[in-house]
């Protein structure tokens, strides 16, 4: 399934829990005023002209359908990843990825570019669900296209072939995601639904992968199901907990 107006739509409205990974990372990134900034997240790039750097800011989304922030010092380029040759080499002291890179296709091939983008001293921050940890998500139901998630050991081997030095930081970001009533589409949606629906969103719709139209609603009741059986026995609330493999590389 591609991505579409209103799943883009539904992220901006239920993406608090990838806004607030991304400000974990940005903490650790350290980011100064007159820094030139790359980042694959639209929301984040905006807050990151509006409150960390003077220098000039790009977002490179991977959708077309995200919403364009007006800044002075913030541009949009719509692209891939794994090719960044609208920027020349040594264009930006930070490359910021959240919430992005277990979706890109070919990850040495991106990580490569990241570095070449980077200017000597520059820094890499990814932030993404880590390998190294099994969700509830993935106990439910296999998705039929699922996020490729980096172990530590796999993002060390793509910073080291490409030629990140040795000073890094990769720790883990400990989090909780809770089906919550203001995420709802409905006053009458359950929890199970709300945490689905977060899930088709996030994912830019990638959770059904290649499923046609009219097996998605009988997917979707199984997934449903599914969450229902891991739901809290006193509360009924759906939650997942989630580690998040959070790294800063120089290069």
């Amino acid at each position: 399934m591609d991505d579409t107006k209103e799943l883009a739509l539904g992220y901006t409205r239920a993406s608090d829990t990838q806004f607030n990974a991304g400000l974990f990372l940005l903490r650790k990134l350290a980011i100064t005023s007159g820094m030139r900034a790359c980042s694959t997240s639209a929301n984040l790039t905006a807050h990151i002209a509006d409150n960390l750097v003077s220098g000039p800011s790009s977002s490179v989304p991977t959708t077309p359908n995200y919403e364009q922030s007006v800044r002075n010092n913030l541009s949009f380029f719509q692209g891939r990843a794994e090719d960044l040759s609208s920027f020349p080499a040594d264009s930006f002291d930070v490359v910021f990825i959240n919430s992005t890179l277990h979706w890109v296709h070919d990850q040495p091939a991106a990580v490569t570019e990241f570095a070449r983008v980077l200017a000597p001293g520059g820094k890499l921050g990814v932030s993404g669900g880590s390998g190294d940890f099994v969700t509830a998500q993935e106990r439910v139901k296999a998705d039929e296209a699922p996020p490729r998630f980096l172990r530590r050991s796999e993002m060390e081997r793509l910073l080291d072939n490409a030629r990140f030095k040795r000073e890094r930081e990769i720790v883990v970001n400990k989090i909780v995601k809770e089906a919550k009533d203001a995420d709802a589409k409905d006053a009458d949606a359950k929890d199970a639904d709300v945490m689905i629906d977060w899930l088709d969103v996030s994912s830019s719709g990638k959770t059904y992968g290649g499923i046609p139209l009219d097996l998605k609603p009988r997917a979707r009741e199984e997934k449903k199901r599914g969450w229902e059986k891991i739901a809290d026995g006193e509360t009924g609330k759906v939650r997942m907990e989630m580690e998040l493999l959070v790294t800063v590389a120089v290069v």
